[in-house]
């Protein structure tokens, strides 16, 4: 695979099918979510787009990948059923492969034999921010599928599924695994202190599966914190000002810290004298910076930021094109 008998499909011909996903931010929960704690989470207005196209043929997929400069990085041909253990892009098909192929046993309809697939695949961020392409991918594929996306993301990227109810359903929401069930609660508001925050993205990505796999040996430690973890949740919500969130920002990041023996957010930059808050995964991808003038654009002048405002999906996030 990619089979030497099936010429890859090179047409741009019409689009049978069109969805897009947003990428997430997630304001705590981090680890925690595993032991039961509460998620919150927002969309953003960067997102993946995902196109299909149906035209006559056997049952071959045909698959393209784009970065947000329209850069092609992912091209190749294959058939659902055929190994790929040997392919040398094996770790990029087989998630790939393995929704597929679910898709193909579920739902027969959305892949006939008759048919040749091209999926065409564009995110409107860098994959180093850590914003959740493959979780986008798992709602792009259950929308187009009609398949359940928890049932894609346990056959493809298991975890908590907190990023793929956001990239699923659009919203900003609370996210709790209780008793093995997914309570989510969506939020109709975004807290206003976060108007005196920026989003920075570090350029250090960190795949978040590695991160919780090298550390879920810790875990258990945080299960005796849910309840205050969840206290700091909630109050992140109701806070009436920066200073009250900055408090609770830094008590959620000394939690875990301390029981998971990892460096918080604000040793990446030790002269800040700001509140930092890892966003997902620690030591990579995104932080949240209290801004403070000045200060903030001397020592983040070489990074990519956002006001935390601004990077959110709106109603009038533009559709993909």
């Amino acid at each position: 695979m990619p089979n030497s008998s099936q010429p890859e499909n090179t047409d741009q011909g019409s689009c049978h099918f069109r969805t897009a996903s947003p990428g997430k931010i997630m304001l705590c929960g981090e680890y925690a979510v595993l032991c039961g704690a509460r998620a919150i989470a927002f969309p953003t207005k960067f997102r993946q787009c995902m196109e299909v196209e149906y035209r006559e043929g056997s049952g071959y997929v045909h698959w393209q990948s784009y970065d947000f400069e329209g850069f092609q990085w992912l091209r190749c041909s294959f058939h659902p059923n055929e190994d790929c253990s040997a392919h040398p892009l094996k770790n990029v098909l087989q998630p790939i492969l393995a929704m597929l192929r679910h898709v193909q046993q579920q739902n027969p309809g959305a892949m006939p034999a008759d048919k040749d697939i091209t999926f065409r695949v564009k995110a409107s961020f860098r994959k180093e921010w850590g914003l959740g392409s493959s979780s986008a991918l798992i709602a792009n594929i259950a929308r187009w599928s009609g398949i359940d996306p928890w049932d894609l993301m346990q056959l493809s990227f298991p975890g908590s599924g907190y990023d793929v109810a956001v990239a699923f359903h659009g919203k900003a929401l609370m996210y709790k695994i209780d008793s093995g069930q997914r309570n989510i609660r969506f939020l109709d508001f975004v807290p206003g202190w976060l108007d005196d925050f920026r989003v920075v993205f570090t350029g250090k990505k960190v795949n978040s599966r590695d991160s919780v796999n090298e550390n879920k040996s810790m875990f258990h430690k945080l299960e005796p914190h849910v309840e205050e973890l969840d206290r700091i949740a909630m109050g992140l919500l109701t806070a009436d000002d920066c200073a009250e969130a900055c408090g609770l920002l830094q008590r959620y990041e000394s939690i875990l810290s301390r029981e998971l023996e990892m460096e918080p957010g604000a040793r990446l930059f030790p002269a800040y004298s700001g509140t930092i808050k890892s966003l997902g995964a620690w030591g990579g991808d995104a932080i949240l910076v209290e801004y403070r003038q000045g200060e903030f654009e001397e020592v983040f002048q070489n990074l990519i930021s956002f006001n935390f405002y601004d990077i959110l999906q709106t109603a009038n996030t533009e559709p993909c094109t």
